[in-house]
């Protein structure tokens, strides 16, 4: 699996679990779910970025995000 798929993935684990924090906050209930989500998603980005912090910067996550919906895209 390449460090794109990981980062983008990371990327999108973490986008999905905020809305999950604020609803488990919200409800007053314990957000043990999303909050491991939140910290798997951040894991997987720090991952990707430790691996090469010059392709997977803040700067670089369009380009990166464009490549795996190309890769997504040409496997269907």
């Amino acid at each position: 699996m390449s460090f794109d798929f990981i980062y983008a993935g990371g990327v999108l684990l973490c986008l999905l679990a905020v809305p999950a924090l604020v609803s488990a906050w919200a409800d007053r209930r314990l957000p043990s779910v999303s909050a491991f989500a939140l910290c798997c998603g951040a894991g997987m980005v720090g991952w990707a970025y430790v691996s090469d912090p010059a392709r997977y910067g803040l700067m670089h996550l369009p380009d990166v995000m464009i490549r795996v919906l190309a890769e997504v895209m040409r496997s269907i």
